[in-house]
């Protein structure tokens, strides 16, 4: 049984990071920097970005060297939308950010 769950976690791994995925790396990095914008600024005020506000809404990835994808990622904020190429790897079952 413990066997046919790692083989299932590793099939779950596989394959370039999905919208959700880049759209929560993202959002953590969004996070993180209103975090460090908040501590430099006592607290006076939050930050630019509003995770709440952000989707991805296409994510175009293709497998590069070393497990890593890179990926067009079109993403919307407040009626504004832009696009990035972006590089994503999978560390530890997460995906991250890779630059």
């Amino acid at each position: 049984m413990g066997a046919s769950l790692l083989l299932l976690a590793a099939c779950s791994q596989a394959g370039a990071p999905t919208k959700a995925d880049i759209k929560q790396v993202i959002q953590s990095r969004m996070q993180a920097a209103n975090a460090q914008t908040s501590a430099n600024t006592l607290g006076i005020f939050s930050g630019p970005y509003d995770v709440h506000d952000f989707d991805v809404t296409n994510a175009d990835c293709t497998a590069k060297d070393n497990g890593i994808y890179s990926c067009a990622v079109t993403a919307i904020t407040k009626n504004k939308t832009n696009t990035a190429q972006l590089s994503f790897k999978q560390v530890n079952g997460t995906w991250t950010l890779v630059q």
